[in-house]
Parts: structure tokens; C-alpha cells; sequence
């Protein structure tokens, strides 16, 4: 008898290992074709091999020489699982299990019912006929004219059909002629495989392979489908190759109406000690361009002993337009450099080191020879962080690097900065002093005087006091004011070469930085005072933060001789104002602005304005503004809003008040009903910098439990799709 359960269970691995065969994307979806009271799962209980099975009938027969009968009522429970139906009887002589009527088997994950079985509990053969099904939580259900074990570890499936909608009317609905199982490889084939949707075929297949577990099977996914103004029809049909257990690959064919025929392969690798992608796409013969087109990347990590590790991730394209023609979107045709490294990094209780070959492929036409990134071939780092007694810290940053490039000056650069550290922490306030002595030297390959070199002290302190006060409604508000005092000497270093070195965005986290420029080529001079005032205001419940805010400005003592080549002394006695604030006036709405304000110019520096909200039944909008003096004057508003309970409105417009242009703009719906969903959307953008725009359409038809057809552009809301 505890044979007759396990039987029936043959149907469960059909339905869901069919769905994940066509597609890796099977999410759950967040509306329920049917009733959450009737379909809700139940805890499922571990299972006891020893645990007894219980049989209640309302009779029971067991007469000599015949089979014995039981019926009425039946039920037959084991554990978590439960059959039910009105006659039962068995063979002692055969073995045989017959089940004349209706029957009902149910367990945490699945219902089915059957309109009669039978069982050879000898051999672990059976036949189920009429079989309807449905998974708990409202994960799928459907049919299947006849179920039959020929053997313990396989069965043939007749006539299956599978949906996630109402089963009485599934808007969408997966068929097959005949499924059959071997559980002991942990492969099904399915014949005359046949996707509907609204009665009309949209995929077929006569040939089906799928896993019944876990494990990944090879096998096509779903096409990518789409249409641009300026390359015509794009279909792409991935085929994923389950190479070994730590091994697989995916290959894509890719038609480009105006442009051919392409080829997209990612190859993945994963061992104990490394792990690895490589991906390569290459176009033979573009049409647009009669050229041959490629893009190739390797991504690999590995650990090589304890706390010794190396990777390498190397890019490299085939022309300064690949992207722009080939590239998805925007931000890809901005990129203006492929960079590849690679490096191995070691670490320990109070060091740190690594070794770094990068080198730099231009993309950009307008990137000219002397401002294009110099290949560092080699660099070493070696960092140390070690705390001394009496509240005493030493710390070390060091760099070795040769600097490479077919234009302007290369050569090496040896950069050194010890640091002496006392920190003094107590309750509300603390001070740390800092003393550190910069030293970089050059050899340079150079007729004249190849070796230069520059020593800077530099000394700071930093003090601040935190305040802290409970308002009446429970809430913790603080008020912590801050001191950072920098001196630097200048030193004259106009005769030192420019390698990697440039002025850093000023901003907030700036006001505390030992230096203005982003490398060690210069060493600003300073004589300086930043003052900054910051405030939080805490939730008492969960202490989270409802308002940050922060306010700082420096005070220059003297001017800023220590500048970038052919750039001026700059005399100012203040910096700009830098604000930043962030509100959460409630759960769904986050409202962040920052402004840097010259006092001297009279002027606006840098600006951003950003609002979020995320309220109920996925209505999502974004607001954010970008500005930056002579360069970006950008707005960017982002939304979903539900006009229906199963209708949103899908949009995104991105405008540059510096070029008076629109930079992108998409809009279209989006029709979600219980088990499957479509998007329409329409998008024009920026493909290049000078301005061509690209005109795209993209058709997405989402069935729930089963996967997704067609494309769309890229997720509005990335931590939460559309």
C-alpha cells in the first residue's frame, strides 16, 4: 500500500520540469488564478520511512481466496500525503491494486484526481486514467488523459496539458501528445510540444527535452525579439548546453535584418578554487559597415592560497562604434574606454598588497593621443594599517607603477605616504591628530634628467562633537559639528609629469580628504579649515533615519599655488557650500537634494534633486535633476502608474537642458492579469554623440509560471522590474 502512493505521484515532475525547459524564468507571480482558501499549501512534514500507513474505510473484506475490498469512504494516509476514494481493492496473489472510481490524492504541494487506477505494487507498474491536477499556492495546474509506471523509475504521460490560470478557461495553456519520464537519469522527452495562448499556437516543438530535478538540462530558451528604426528586425534564439556539473555555456544565433547574421556565445566555469565567464560575440560581415565586427570578454577570479587571490576581467571590441551600433542602450554608446586587468592581491592581519597589469582600449574618436590613459604595466600596492599602544596607529600607503603609452612621457613612479594616527574617542565628542610624509619619485625615459623627485609633510586634525536630544514624539534627534584642519607646504611641482592624476569632484566626502587631486603627480598645498555641521533625526521604533542632513564649507588661510599643468593659482578664501539632505517623510517616499553653492562667484556649482516613491499595486515614479557648471543640465522622470487593478501606464522621458535635446523617451502599457502579462513599449534615444537617434519597439508577453517571449529594454525600477 505505501507503494500505491509513491505511484501516484508520477504526474508531479511533468508540469514544472516542462515549464522550466523552455525557460529559466519562472516567477512566481504576485495575482492567484484561484482561490488562496482552497489552494492554500499546507506545512509539509518530514518523511518517516518507518511511519505507519493508516487505512479508514467503512468496510473492510478479506475473504479466503478472494481479493480483499475495502470501500466506502476510503482514506489512505502516510504522513503528509492522503488518498481518498470509494473502493479499493487488492490482489494477494498478483499484487494488483485496482481503483475502479473516482479517487483524490493531495499532499502540501499538489491535488490531483483520477477517474480510476490500478496498481502492480510487484513489478511498480501502474495506470491512471483521467488525471487532473493542481499545485498548492496556485503555481500551475492541468490534465492528462492517462498516466502510466511501466517501471519504479519510469512512465509515459498521455495527452498533458499545463496552465497557471483558471484551468476551467486558461487564457494560456502548454499541450503534449505524449511525455515520457525516466526519473533514474532525471530526464523527460516530450512530443508535439504546443504553446496557446488565447487558442492560437505561438510555439511548437516536435521534439522536447527537460529535467525532472534540479539539475540544468540543455535546450532552447525563449527568443529575444525586437525592432529598430535603424537596423530593421532583431530575432535572437538562445540555446543553453549544460556542459558538466560545474560547466555550461549558452549560444546565441542572432539575425540583424540590415546588418546579418551574428553569433553570441558566454561560457561559464566554477571550481573549489576558481571561477570563470568568457564571453565572445562576433559578427562576420556587416553589411552596414562590410566589415567583420567583434566584442570579446573574460571575467576570472581565483583563490590561489589563504588570503592570496588573483583575478583578471579583459575587454576588448573591434571598433570605436561597436557598441553604438550593437550596444542596448544608451549608456552603452557613451562608453569611452574598454579597460582590462589583472591582478593578484594578497592580504593579512595588518597588510595588504597587490599586483595590477591594466591596459586601455579608446573607443572615443574625440579622446585625443595625449589625453588618452596610459597602460600601467606593472603596478604593486602594498597597503599596511597597524594599531600601536596607547591609542596610536601606524598606516603605510605605497605604490610602484610604470607608466606606458605611444604618446607624451612614460616611465616609473615610486609613491610613498606613511601616516602616525592617535585617536582620542569618549562619549559624545573625539580628536584625532595626523602626521604623514609624502614622498614620490620618478624615472623618466627621457634624454635630459631622468629622475625627480618631491618629499611633502602633510598634518591634519579632526575633532568633532555629537549633541543628542529626545523630542516630545519619541524621536532622536542629533546635532554633531566637526573641525578638520589640514596643512600641507607648498612644494614646486610643475617639472613633475601627469600620469594619472586629476581634480577630484569636489563634494562632502572631499572636505575631509588630505589632497584635491585624485593621484599622487600632485600634492595640493594647503592651509585650511573645513567646518561642517551635521544632523540626523532617528525613528524611535526601529532607529531608522527619517532626516540626514549635512553642511560644510573650507576656509582657506592662503591660496591654492599647487594646480594641474597650464592651469592658475587659484586665490579664493572659501570653498564652495557644499548641502546634502535626505528625507523619508514615510516608507514609500525618499526625497535627497545637494547643492554646492560659490559665495564668491555668486553662482550654483553642482545641483541634484531626486524623489522616489513606491506606493501600493506597483505604482512606482522617479524624479531625479542633475546640474554641473558648463557640462550636465540633465532632468530624468521615471513612472508606472496603475489606471486599472490589471492596467499600468509604462513611461520614461530623460531631457538635457545643456543641449536642448531629448536624450531618451519611452513609453507604453502594460496589461497584467492573473496568470500572464504583455508589454508594448516605444523608445527613442541618443545612439552616438552627434546625436543620431535610434527608434525601437518592444513586445513582451510574460506567462506566469512559464517564462517570457519577446524583450524589453532594460528594468525602470531595477530593484523591482516594472
Amino acid at each position: 500500500m505505501h507503494r500505491l502512493l509513491a505511484l501516484s505521484l508520477a504526474v508531479l515532475p511533468v508540469a514544472p520540469a516542462l515549464a522550466q525547459s523552455i525557460s529559466a524564468d519562472s516567477d512566481r507571480q504576485e495575482l492567484s488564478c484561484v482561490s488562496a482558501e482552497v489552494d492554500r499549501p499546507r506545512s509539509r512534514t518530514a518523511r518517516d520511512p518507518d511511519a505507519s500507513l493508516e487505512i479508514d474505510a467503512e468496510h473492510f473484506e478479506a475473504l479466503p481466496g478472494a481479493p480483499i475490498r475495502v470501500s466506502e469512504n476510503v482514506r489512505v494516509t502516510l504522513g503528509d500525503q492522503r488518498l481518498e476514494t470509494g473502493e479499493l481493492t487488492y490482489s494477494r496473489e498478483t499484487g494488483r491494486i485496482e481503483l475502479p472510481v473516482l479517487l483524490y490524492y493531495s499532499d502540501a504541494f499538489i491535488s490531483l484526481s483520477a477517474a480510476s487506477g490500478w496498481v502492480l505494487s510487484e513489478d511498480s507498474r501502474a495506470r491512471f486514467e483521467e488525471v487532473a491536477y493542481r499545485f498548492a499556492g496556485g503555481e500551475g495546474s492541468g490534465s492528462a488523459g492517462e498516466v502510466e509506471m511501466t517501471s519504479e523509475t519510469s512512465a509515459r504521460v498521455r495527452s498533458f496539458t499545463f496552465t497557471t490560470c483558471d484551468p476551467a478557461r486558461p487564457d494560456w495553456q502548454l499541450e503534449s501528445g505524449q511525455v515520457r519520464l525516466d526519473m533514474e537519469r532525471g530526464v523527460g522527452v516530450a512530443r508535439n510540444a504546443r504553446l496557446d495562448f488565447f487558442g492560437v499556437p505561438i510555439l511548437y516543438s516536435p521534439w522536447l527535452s527537460f529535467p525532472l530535478n534540479d539539475e540544468r538540462k540543455s535546450g532552447f530558451l525563449y527568443p529575444g525579439i525586437g525592432f529598430s528604426t535603424d537596423d530593421g528586425f532583431d530575432l535572437s534564439v538562445p540555446w543553453y548546453w549544460n556542459i558538466a556539473p560545474n560547466q555550461d555555456a549558452t549560444l546565441t544565433p542572432r539575425f540583424i535584418q540590415d546588418r546579418g547574421a551574428m553569433l553570441l556565445a558566454e561560457y561559464r566555469f566554477l571550481t573549489p578554487r576558481q571561477r570563470g565567464q568568457i564571453d565572445f560575440e562576433i559578427l562576420p560581415d556587416d553589411r552596414e559597415t562590410d566589415s567583420r565586427r567583434y566584442f570579446a570578454e573574460l571575467d576570472y577570479q581565483a583563490r590561489l592560497a589563504p588570503g592570496w587571490s588573483a583575478s583578471a576581467n579583459l575587454r576588448r571590441a573591434s571598433d570605436d562604434d561597436y557598441f553604438v551600433d550593437l550596444g542596448g542602450d544608451l549608456e552603452d554608446s557613451a562608453v569611452q574606454f574598454l579597460r582590462s586587468v589583472a591582478t593578484v592581491r594578497g592580504t593579512g592581519r595588518f597588510w595588504s598588497a597587490q599586483l595590477i597589469a591594466d591596459d586601455f582600449q579608446v573607443l572615443d574618436e574625440s579622446v585625443s593621443p595625449s589625453s588618452e590613459p596610459y597602460s600601467r604595466l606593472p603596478r604593486l600596492e602594498v597597503d599596511v594599517d597597524l594599531p600601536l599602544a596607547a591609542g596610536f596607529d601606524f598606516s603605510l600607503d605605497s605604490e610602484l607603477v610604470y607608466f606606458e603609452r605611444d604618446t607624451g612621457v612614460t616611465g616609473g613612479r615610486l609613491d610613498m605616504l606613511p601616516r602616525l594616527r592617535y585617536s582620542l574617542l569618549a562619549p559624545g565628542w573625539f580628536l584625532r591628530p595626523e602626521l604623514g610624509l609624502r614622498s614620490t619619485a620618478y624615472s623618466l625615459d627621457v634624454d635630459t634628467d631622468s629622475t625627480l623627485t618631491r618629499t611633502t609633510p602633510i598634518a591634519s586634525i579632526d575633532a568633532g562633537l555629537v549633541f543628542e536630544r529626545r523630542l516630545g514624539n519619541g524621536r532622536l534627534q542629533t546635532l554633531e559639528p566637526r573641525l578638520f584642519y589640514l596643512y600641507v607646504p607648498n612644494e614646486d611641482q610643475e617639472a613633475l609629469p601627469v600620469f594619472d592624476t586629476r581634480d577630484l569632484t569636489f563634494g562632502f566626502s572631499q572636505l575631509f580628504h588630505y589632497n584635491r587631486f585624485s593621484g599622487p603627480d600632485r600634492q595640493g598645498d594647503a592651509n585650511q579649515l573645513t567646518v561642517t555641521l551635521s544632523s540626523r533625526l532617528l525613528d524611535a521604533d526601529d532607529g531608522r533615519s527619517v532626516l540626514d542632513f549635512n553642511l560644510g564649507q573650507i576656509v582657506y588661510f592662503r591660496d591654492l599655488s599647487v594646480q594641474m599643468p597650464n592651469r592658475p593659482e587659484e586665490s579664493r578664501s572659501t570653498s564652495a557650500t557644499v548641502a546634502e539632505v535626505n528625507w523619508r517623510p514615510a516608507r514609500q517616499v525618499l526625497a535627497s537634494a545637494g547643492l554646492e553653492w560659490d559665495w564668491e562667484d555668486n553662482e550654483t556649482q553642482v545641483g541634484r534633486l531626486g524623489l522616489s516613491y513606491q506606493g501600493d499595486n506597483g505604482r512606482q515614479a522617479a524624479l531625479s535633476y542633475r546640474f554641473r557648471r558648463d557640462r550636465v543640465d540633465q532632468v530624468d522622470l521615471r513612472w508606472r502608474v496603475p489606471i486599472r487593478r490589471d492596467l499600468n501606464l509604462i513611461g520614461r522621458v530623460n531631457y538635457s537642458f545643456e543641449d536642448d535635446e531629448l536624450l531618451e523617451v519611452l513609453g507604453g502599457i502594460e496589461y497584467e492579469s492573473c496568470c500572464w502579462a504583455v508589454r508594448l513599449l516605444g523608445r527613442e534615444y541618443i545612439r552616438n554623440r552627434e546625436s543620431e537617434t535610434r527608434t525601437a519597439v518592444f513586445l513582451e508577453l510574460h506567462l506566469k509560471g512559464l517564462g517570457s517571449l519577446g524583450r524589453r529594454p532594460y528594468p525602470l525600477f531595477p530593484r523591482h522590474g516594472y
